[in-house]
Formats: C-alpha cells, sequence, structure tokens
C-alpha cells in the first residue's frame, strides 16, 4: 500500500481480522444451529405426514395392475399409493382401498365422509353443496344388485388443526377393540350398506399445526380424567374400556419415549447450551440472574410462585406459568401441590426459560390454545374460552374484555376452532396481551430482546439450510432412484432380446432342418 501510513495500514488490517472473526463466529454458530434442528427433527419426526389421495381397485386384474403402475412410479421416486391391509371386499369382486401420504398440509384431507351413489339410499350425501370432493370407481355405482355403490367424500381446509394421516380396515371385534387402543376414530356406517364385506373404516387423526407437549403428558390427563369418572360410576362398562385403552395407550407412549431419550441429553442445562447453541459467557449470565434475582433464598430450587415474583406478575398467573414449564420439561416434572412448593432447579428453569423464549408470536398462540385443548380435537368449548379470560384477567376486571366480549359471537353449538381464535387474538389483542408480556419480560431479564432477535434471526438461517439440504438430498436420491430402474430395465430388456434371438435361431433351425 504505496502512500498510506504504517499506523493506518496495521489498523486496515486489524479490522478486517475482526470482521472475518466475526464472519467465523456467526458462521461457527450457524452450524450449531442446524446440528441441533437436524437432530430435533431425527427424534421428534418432525415431518408431519397426510393422506392426500384415495383410490378404489375393484377385481384381482386391475388391483395387480395398478399394483404394477404403483411399483414402477415407486422406483421413479415419485409419489405412490400405499394399499390398506385388508380389503372391503363385496359380493363378486376383491374390492381394496389405496391411499397416497404427502408431507405438503395443503393437501391433506381433513375431513371423509361415506355416501352411496344411488340417488334413492339412506345413505345418499351429495357434497358438492358444502365443498366437499368426490372419490368413485366406474365399477361400484350400483348399476346391478351386486354391485357395490359406496363413494367417499372428503375435504381438505388449510386452516384445519388436524388431517387424516391413515386408514385402516376392521372386519371383527378383536380388530375394532386394537384399533380403538391405538387411537383410531370409526366411520359411523358398516360397509354392508353399501353393498361391500361387512366392515369398517377407521382414520387417524394427527395434529397439523399445533404445539403439544409430550403424548405421555395428555394420554395421563385423559387417563385421570376416566378414572375420576370411574370411580363415581364404577360398573360402567363403557368408562372401563376407556381406561383399559388410555392404560394400553399410555404404556406404548412411554416406550416411544424411553426410545426417544437415550439420544436426548439427560441434563437440562446441556440441552439448554446446545439448544441455543450458548458461549460460556451467556450461560454465566443466564445462571447469575437465576441465583441473584429468583432463587433468593439459595436453597437451588424455586416455585412457581417465585418465579411469578420475579418477573411482577400476579399470583393468579401461575397455572400458565406452570404450563410454560411443562411444555419445556414434560407434565410429570412439574406436578407439586401448591404454587409455593419449591421444585425448579437452575437447569429446569433455563430450559424453560429458553423454549418460550424462542416461540414466535403464532408459536405463542398455538400453546395457549393447545392449554386448554388438552385432547387435540381442534376445538376448546366455550367453558375452557371463559377460563382463558379468567386466568389472563381476573374477574374480567378490564373495561376492554367486557367491551370484547359484548362484540365477540361464539358458533352456536358453543366450540372455538383455532382459525376463530386467532382472528380474535387480532381483533383484540389485550386479550391474550399477558402471555406476550411474560414472553417480553424473560427476554429482557435473561441476556436482552435483541439477543433473542439475533438468536432467531440465526434460527431461521439455520432453518432454511437444513431444509435445503434435504432438498438436495431428495432430489439425490430420486435421481439415484431413476438410474436404478432405468438400469434394471435395459438389463431386463436385454435378457428379453437375447431370449428372443436364440428363439428365432431355434425356430430358423427347424425350418431349415431337413424332414425325415
Amino acid at each position: 500500500m504505496g502512500g498510506v501510513p504504517a499506523s493506518l495500514q496495521s489498523m486496515l488490517i486489524k479490522c478486517k481480522s475482526i470482521a472475518t472473526q466475526r464472519r467465523e463466529a456467526k458462521e461457527k454458530e450457524i452450524r450449531k444451529l442446524s446440528r441441533v434442528i437436524k437432530k430435533t427433527m431425527a427424534l421428534q419426526n418432525r415431518e408431519v405426514k397426510g393422506i392426500a389421495d384415495i383410490k378404489f381397485t375393484v377385481g384381482m386384474r386391475e388391483m395387480s395392475a395398478f399394483k404394477a403402475e404403483n411399483e414402477s412410479r415407486r422406483a421413479h421416486g415419485d409419489s405412490y399409493f400405499v394399499r390398506v391391509k385388508k380389503d372391503i371386499g363385496s359380493k363378486n369382486e376383491k374390492v381394496d382401498l389405496w391411499y397416497k401420504l404427502v408431507s405438503s398440509k395443503e393437501e391433506f384431507m381433513t375431513d371423509i365422509v361415506l355416501g352411496s351413489t344411488q340417488p334413492r339410499h339412506k345413505h345418499f350425501f351429495f357434497g358438492e353443496k358444502e365443498s366437499y370432493k368426490l372419490i368413485m370407481h366406474p365399477g361400484m355405482k350400483g348399476m346391478s344388485a351386486s354391485d357395490p355403490n359406496l363413494c367417499i367424500w372428503f375435504k381438505k381446509e388449510a386452516n384445519q388443526l388436524r388431517h387424516v394421516s391413515d386408514i385402516q380396515i376392521s372386519h371383527s371385534k378383536e380388530d375394532e377393540l386394537n384399533l380403538q387402543k391405538r387411537n383410531y376414530e370409526m366411520l359411523p356406517i358398516c360397509l354392508s350398506k353399501f353393498g361391500c364385506g361387512y366392515c369398517k373404516i377407521w382414520l387417524l387423526w394427527t395434529s397439523t399445526h399445533l404445539m403439544r407437549l409430550t403424548d405421555c403428558d395428555h394420554i395421563q390427563k385423559e387417563l385421570k380424567e376416566y378414572t375420576e369418572f370411574l370411580a363415581k360410576t364404577p360398573d360402567d362398562p363403557i368408562l372401563r374400556k376407556m381406561v383399559s385403552t388410555a392404560n394400553f395407550r399410555l404404556k406404548d407412549a412411554q416406550l416411544r419415549e424411553e426410545d426417544h431419550a437415550r439420544d436426548i441429553p439427560g441434563d437440562d442445562l446441556v440441552y439448554t447450551k446446545e439448544f441455543l447453541a450458548l458461549k460460556q459467557t451467556e450461560l454465566k449470565k443466564m445462571r447469575f440472574v437465576y441465583k441473584r434475582y429468583i432463587d433468593l433464598d439459595k436453597r437451588g430450587r424455586i416455585s412457581i410462585e417465585e418465579f411469578a415474583t420475579f418477573l411482577r406478575e400476579p399470583l393468579s398467573l401461575c397455572s400458565f406459568l406452570r404450563q410454560i414449564f411443562a411444555l419445556a420439561l414434560g407434565n410429570a416434572d412439574t406436578q407439586s401441590d401448591s404454587s409455593k412448593t419449591p421444585i425448579f432447579n437452575l437447569a429446569a428453569t433455563l430450559k424453560a426459560v429458553s423454549v418460550f423464549c424462542m416461540l414466535s408470536s403464532a408459536d405463542v398462540l398455538r400453546f395457549i390454545f393447545s392449554c386448554y385443548d388438552v385432547k387435540g380435537y381442534g376445538f376448546i368449548d366455550r367453558a375452557a374460552f371463559y377460563d382463558l379470560l379468567e386466568l389472563f384477567h381476573p374477574r374480567y376486571q378490564d373495561d376492554r374484555v367486557h367491551s370484547a366480549l359484548k362484540e365477540i359471537e361464539l358458533p352456536a353449538d358453543g366450540t372455538m376452532q383455532f382459525v376463530l381464535f386467532e382472528s380474535l387474538s387480532r381483533r383484540f389483542p389485550h386479550l391474550l396481551y399477558p402471555a406476550f408480556r411474560v414472553q417480553d419480560k424473560l427476554r429482557k431479564k435473561f441476556l436482552g430482546v435483541r439477543w433473542w432477535k439475533r438468536k432467531l434471526e440465526m434460527y431461521c438461517i439455520a432453518y432454511q439450510r437444513v431444509e435445503r439440504d434435504k432438498k438436495r438430498e431428495s432430489e439425490i436420491e430420486s435421481m439415484e432412484r431413476k438410474q436404478r430402474y432405468e438400469m434394471a430395465e435395459a438389463l431386463h430388456n436385454e435378457d428379453r432380446d437375447f431370449f428372443n434371438v436364440k428363439e428365432r435361431r431355434r425356430k430358423k433351425n427347424r425350418s431349415t432342418a431337413p424332414s425325415r
């Protein structure tokens, strides 16, 4: 650098090295977050799948042809259909049901209705008036007395909170009991009413959008409810059956969680450090806040009441604060007889703070809704909505809450779906403001709002990178599958051509051979 003073030159080199160090530090942080996201996706299987299409095949010939076509589509890496294990039968022909699974939420089936193709049939249903779409087979129009007359009507609504993720068929009482234990729901009409075999269709519903606590937590709550009802009416066979089913599902969910737990850091502090890709100095600052401002009596554990006092929030909000801990730790680790009982140590508190502070505004809404939609049905009733308002605004002391309640019109059946809940939160933001206030206070007290904003931006970059890598891997796998298929097809054609040449030579030899 001719003409540049040595002091300025050294300053420029220093600035460049600082900029390079920052870029390297940022890249290192993104790589750490990418690893965390990949690990989380692998553990929790975040890719939600749902049924996008259903097809019928009638008879063995059509089933075999469709199966061959489907295998070819699968080998090429294209979307394919899965056959339901048990057929739905008819008097003359074997009838099979096929469904296609996809990952695009816009394509998920959110409602299915069985209907007859015969207008005078008891179960005839014309769904076009209600925006349903039709699935029908030419051989199932009921043209003759022995032909089945079954059709399926379906809806795809992007704003629904649950979708169909699996279909099964039951032929016996034993099948029905097994499917009930696995949480499938039966469509109400027996298929024999439509000229098919004596069987029923069962659907498995899966939550599409909602942030949920662990399966075990929800099943435990469900089991507790059923057990309380059963204690009042011990001779009720339906309740006994429901308790038995819930116990079966709980054991199954616990086994699944044990498998996942082997790969999850056992220490909540280790989890927090990995989840946020924290530096040692940042973790030290979070420890300091806990020890200096929350755990005032130095017992090493705090209660929900102490956490509320630290945030300067009313004690009426303790049940919501407990749900924040339940989101991160699971319900089993948050149970206590009183909000004054100290049960949360440093690691548990920092984990709860980390998880809640990383939620977006939309995620916070879904979290609040899921606290009251415990079973994941996709709606809450009128009483639950009023309980929610009572939690955030005790005795509706706020005049704005009074005026909002006068303007809110709940559906006639008294239930509220998430779409309506979301629109109400936009129209009346003060109704759920306390939840966002808690998040804002936690961000300010732990590392600062600016730090969390930057961390969320880093997470977005890391997530986009993971998705891009995932897409690239999928494209490579698809290309490799197509190449393998083309190679196998070429080898098959070569063998066939070779066989044809040998056959032609044999015929030629026979024709030219002198007759005896």
